[in-house]
């Protein structure tokens, strides 16, 4: 069989050939650009085709059907002359079964390379010379896939022979060479090889491969910043995203610049106070204090500080410098995306960029520095904490409870005398509206109501507030938490609403019978109500709050307490009876506590008695707010449009005009910290209404006994 030549006009694809997938056959963009750029390596297998009379003859491509149709595409795009010579071997077979039989024999001896075959041999060409972006373009692959495979074909080799093996898999592979350090990717392999299983996520852990910390303080500092200092980042190439995944390489470097830079904050802090206080000094520490009860932040302890509005010029002008960066900022990533520039087009056009920018840096700063901070006198210090976003938060403390108690004392409140039965509430106009006649406040925790109670309830405050199903029931949950742990409170200082509150209710629903959630209590047996409390969805909200805490470490307590744990009733009786009244009061509260129904400051949800006891126990919102601190978790329940209006008037208005250009989920950080800054604050479904003034009460049954004994 010798080797001849013929014309693309005198070929065709063979219809004997057994290549039938069209997207496989038709997949010819690197095949073109090999033959292009290498010349014709293999010749075609071609036999007549059958011809009509006086019609020119034709070869049918029986094997070489890929490579014939990558002729015909550099020919038609003028890429090769029409007479372009290619290499055929005729085969002078007519017989249609030996055609076809001929045809499959050449594609099942055919045997495709395997992965690690591939990663080799591009490794191997890369290091003779070959750019990766010339191997892509021969071979028709993208650069970026070029570049993993180069990177696989370079791994340790110790690695990459337990790859050839079949030891690790393609995916741990992937892991490994997430560094091109040789040294880095045997050192993990090495520590892994002694466990029974090996994870990519466990390789990327111990190469410090997106370690969020340094992730976080790389955003601190800045790309450019660190990079500019000589910094190293290596991307992790096998990333789902890389450019949101890698590995710093200078971490001592990087500790460096963002010292560096938290100390210009502590400056500006400083000068800051020195405007308001001048001569005073603010201490910096590294940690929040602790709560000795609870082992979390003590945040009944932070100060909430924020530094004056400047003046209305250096407002207008720090709007204005705002916008300017922003706008700056946008050609930058404009010019590091296009893909028309080189690298020397795009070093030009960032200091181009950096030439107007940092004039404007510096002169923000400059009008930072110029505001005053206002901080109560007393034993404070001040945090900076690094949130995962890169922004910095500055914090500011009481350094101990007896330090705040020394700068003010909170004034004692009188609690509301009981007068008797309290009036019920006519349900609003909103409720009304929702409602084909007017109903109780709670009859969207009354399941007596219909199922349809609750929905146009939950309807009324996604329309407000813009909260789910869900989220409607996390927000009440947390209510009955805070609710809880200021019973706990009162009992703790001799007061006996818990204890009160408890024997009523018992004595109500025994006595009057009905009254499930006028009364602002539940049963003590399970059902319905009391599983929602646990569910997946709200059970970790309660949790991770202080009143969660609080609560149960309050059940533990109890719990281990002799009275519930003696196996001899009348001795552990005795243990209850025996404890202080404080004890006993506290123990009341508790069960107060597990009878509390979840109402919210909404129509539907409405317990008025439950108003009374906030009341009677003086919870404030300076105790939502410690015993329900909002977290991120919490403000991820509202949409977009709801989070920058509960942060707006809490947020500085020059920085508040760029947040409404960030996505929903860059906003939860920056709007959390504001609501957390802000004194007090707590969303207007956790508060508590003022109760109404109660009407002139006449003596009590008790106060007649009494008086008649005096006579």
């Amino acid at each position: 069989m010798s080797v001849t030549t013929m014309t693309i006009a005198d070929l065709c694809v063979s219809p004997y050939n057994c290549r039938i997938n069209e997207h496989d056959a038709n997949a010819v963009v690197g095949m073109a650009e090999s033959l292009l750029k290498r010349g014709q390596l293999y010749p075609l297998v071609v036999h007549p085709m059958p011809s009509g009379k006086g019609k020119k003859r034709r070869y049918g491509a029986l094997a070489g059907g890929r490579r014939f149709r990558a002729f015909s595409q550099l020919v038609a795009d003028g890429k090769l002359p029409a007479d372009h010579p290619i290499d055929v071997i005729v085969r002078d077979i007519t017989d249609e079964g030996e055609l076809r039989e001929l045809s499959l024999a050449e594609n099942l001896v055919r045997v495709d390379l395997r992965p690690y075959e591939v990663y080799a041999a591009v490794a191997r060409a890369h290091a003779k010379g070959r750019s990766l972006r010339e191997i892509a373009e021969t071979n028709g692959q993208t650069l970026e896939t070029v570049s993993g495979w180069a990177r696989l074909g370079a791994l340790h080799p110790k690695i990459f022979a337990a790859l050839e093996a079949g030891q690790i898999s393609q995916e741990q592979a992937r892991a490994y060479g997430a560094t091109e350090h040789q040294h880095l990717q045997l050192n993990v392999f090495e520590q892994l090889s002694v466990m029974s299983a090996t994870t990519p996520a466990m390789i990327r852990k111990l190469l410090k491969v997106g370690d969020s910390e340094l992730t976080k303080l790389l955003r601190f500092v800045g790309e450019k910043a660190y990079a500019d200092a000589g910094g190293r980042y290596e991307l992790d190439l096998f990333a789902d995203q890389a450019d949101e995944r890698g590995r710093v390489e200078d971490e001592a470097l990087l500790m460096q610049l963002a010292e560096a830079k938290l100390e210009k904050t502590r400056e500006l802090l400083r000068a800051q106070v020195q405007n308001h206080t001048p001569g005073r000094e603010l201490r910096f520490e590294a940690k929040p204090p602790r709560d000795g009860n609870y082992g979390g932040i003590a945040r009944d302890l932070e100060i909430s500080a924020d530094p004056a509005d400047v003046a209305p010029q250096d407002a207008d002008r720090a709007a204005f410098i705002q916008n300017e960066m922003a706008e700056l900022e946008k050609r930058a990533e404009q010019l590091l995306a296009d893909p028309a520039l080189d690298q020397a087009a795009r070093d030009a056009g960032i200091a181009a960029i950096d030439a107007d920018y940092e004039p404007l840096e510096a002169e923000l700063t400059e009008i930072d520095q110029r505001r005053s901070l206002a901080l109560p006198s007393g034993d404070i210090f001040a945090t900076l904490e690094i949130e995962q976003d890169g922004s910095l938060e500055p914090r500011f403390w009481w350094a101990s409870r007896k330090a705040k108690r020394d700068a003010a004392k909170p004034a004692a409140v009188a609690k509301p005398v009981s007068a008797g039965p309290i009036p019920r509430p006519e349900a609003d106009a909103a409720a009304r509206a929702l409602m084909p006649k007017p109903a109780p406040g709670g009859t969207a925790i009354d399941n007596s109501y219909g199922y349809s109670e609750r929905q146009k309830a939950d309807l009324a405050i996604k329309e407000e507030f813009g909260l789910t199903a869900d989220g409607v029931q996390i927000m009440r949950t947390l209510r009955r938490a805070v609710l809880r742990c200021s019973l706990l409170d009162d009992a703790e200082s001799n007061g006996t609403y818990g204890r009160d509150y408890a024997l009523w209710c018992l004595l109500r629903q025994e006595l009057a019978g009905g009254y499930g959630w006028q009364i602002g209590a539940r049963r003590l047996a399970g059902g319905y109500e009391a599983s929602i409390g646990v569910s997946e969805v709200v059970a970790p909200h309660v949790a991770r709050s202080v009143a969660g805490m609080r609560w149960e470490k309050e059940r533990a307590q109890l719990r281990d307490h002799g009275s519930m744990i003696l196996e001899d009733l009348p001795a552990a009786f005795s243990a209850f009876h025996n404890e202080t009244s404080v004890w006993k009061n506290k123990a009341a509260a508790f069960l107060a506590g597990l009878m509390l129904e979840r109402s919210l400051n909404a129509p539907g949800y409405q317990v008025p008695l439950h108003d009374v006891l906030a009341a009677g126990v003086n919870l404030r919102d300076e105790d939502l707010r410690v015993y329900a601190e909002p977290t991120e978790e919490l403000v991820d329940l509202f949409p977009k449009a709801q989070r920058l209006a509960l942060a707006k008037p809490h947020v500085d208005k020059t920085a508040f005009g760029t947040w409404g250009k960030l996505k929903a989920s860059e906003l939860t950080a920056p709007v959390t910290r504001a609501l957390r800054k802000a004194r007090n604050w707590a969303h207007p479904l956790m508060r508590f209404a003022a109760p109404p003034a109660p009407p002139a009460a006449e003596a009590t049954a008790g106060q007649a006994i009494e008086e008649t004994e005096a006579a």
